[in-house]
């Protein structure tokens, strides 16, 4: 009795303190829903990524869903720590310039990517667009080789913009004061000069054959990758993967084919970028952190060209009544017809990248289907040229439908 006396009293001093603190004006306060949109979280969040150790690190910890993966170990154990880590590597802010053929007479006269750290929302995405075109990503000496090598860009399906300059490559100055060639998120993913849109022509796998044949090494296994695939993982493991494009990267729950990379908040993708140099450049130097944050802020923006949408029909109804019923479980309209992860058992396509040594978890994500109007080829693979070869094949689930069924349902899914 004397015990649950001494608990209500203590409940009402409790209660007297809570409505004291209020009168006093000192309630807790009541924190603004955080936007939707994700530019404008990103606005909100710009000093925090900027300037809060603590607050990165944490972003860092929610992006790796599976710390026991060797790739999310390397950054766990290196990024945002309190002391030591990747944090104290020299920051870069980069002065680049654009890439000719080594006959062309033109003097490397490079200028700063970025001159101010952005204010408003207009200069962080006008940063970012720079950095997707203009920042080195990665390099590697068959990259630089490439570059010298005017007579095999058409054969690896480089394309040079207006000015002669090679898209999608850059040359910078490195830590040590060196001239550098890399290549940017737009060599890969600026199609047509779309930021986004994967390029499936490109044949970085050749390129690279052709700088070991150069030097009498082997060409495998690069020299079977084919056109649109890409090897990132630095793991001495040959398992290259589709280029996806990037429309939509704000509603997709993961990165990578085998999602080992969870998209918490727009941060993740941020976090991703930064560590994503920092490992291709062999950790001699990190980005000034204003340029990922404006990359990923870019990135987060992009949204398929809009098309023109296709006259009403029965056809076109049946085939979005038939994608609802079949299709919406995985690819969910609300977001981005992208969704949840699915096991790679459950699936035809085949498995090996979700058994990649450093970043394998077993699972595919569903990836996002904004801008299949824009062609082919399809799955991470890249083993179905068009729509309809991926129904004839059963999709990756296996199930076949008929034709006027698939025929209907790729009505709709060119409307996306």
């Amino acid at each position: 009795m004397m015990q649950s006396t001494h608990h209500m009293a203590l409940a009402t001093l409790i209660l007297l303190v809570t409505l004291l603190m209020t009168a006093c004006g000192d309630s807790p306060e009541v924190l603004p829903p955080e936007p939707e949109d994700p530019v404008a979280w990103m606005e909100l969040h710009s000093q925090d990524y900027l300037e809060d150790r603590a607050w990165r690190r944490a972003r860092l910890e929610e992006t790796m869903w599976r710390p026991d993966l060797p790739y999310a170990k390397k950054l766990l154990e290196n990024y945002g720590l309190e002391r030591g880590g990747w944090d104290l590597l020299p920051i870069l802010d980069f002065q680049v310039a654009p890439v000719y053929g080594p006959d062309t007479d033109r003097p490397f006269t490079p200028t700063s990517l970025m001159e101010k750290r952005p204010e408003t929302r207009d200069e962080w995405l006008a940063l970012g667009e720079r950095a997707f075109w203009e920042m080195p990503m990665r390099r590697d000496p068959y990259i630089e080789w490439s570059a010298q090598h005017p007579e095999h860009w058409e054969e690896v399906g480089l394309k040079q913009n207006a000015d002669g300059s090679l898209r999608g490559f850059t040359r910078y100055i490195d830590p040590r004061g060196r001239e550098r060639v890399g290549i940017t998120c737009g060599l890969c993913h600026g199609a047509n000069d779309e930021p986004g849109f994967a390029d499936s022509q490109i044949d970085m796998g050749r390129a690279r054959a052709l700088y070991m044949e150069s030097r009498g090494l082997s060409v495998e296994p690069f020299i079977y990758w084919g056109p649109g695939k890409l090897d990132v993982t630095n793991d001495n493991v040959d398992d290259p993967v589709a280029i996806p494009n990037l429309w939509g990267a704000s509603e997709q729950a993961y990165f990578n084919a085998s999602g080992s990379i969870k998209v918490v908040t727009p941060a993740s993708a941020a976090v991703r970028f930064e560590t994503q140099y920092i490992i291709n450049h062999s950790f001699e130097a990190r980005p000034d952190r204003a340029l990922p944050w404006a990359l990923a802020m870019f990135v987060m923006s992009l949204q398929p060209p809009d098309t023109e949408p296709p006259a009403q029909s029965e056809a076109l109804q049946a085939g979005e009544a038939l994608f609802m019923q079949k299709c919406s479980g995985c690819h969910i309209p609300e977001r981005g017809y992208s969704g949840e992860l699915i096991p790679a058992s459950a699936l035809t396509s085949d498995p090996s990248i979700s058994r990649s040594i450093t970043r394998g978890t077993g699972f595919y994500r569903a990836p996002s289907l904004l801008g299949l109007s824009r062609g082919g080829p399809y799955l991470h693979d890249l083993s179905a040229a068009t729509l309809d070869d991926l129904l004839l094949g059963g999709h990756p689930t296996g199930e076949q439908l008929d034709e006027t069924s698939r025929a209907d349902l790729i009505l709709f899914l060119e409307t996306l």
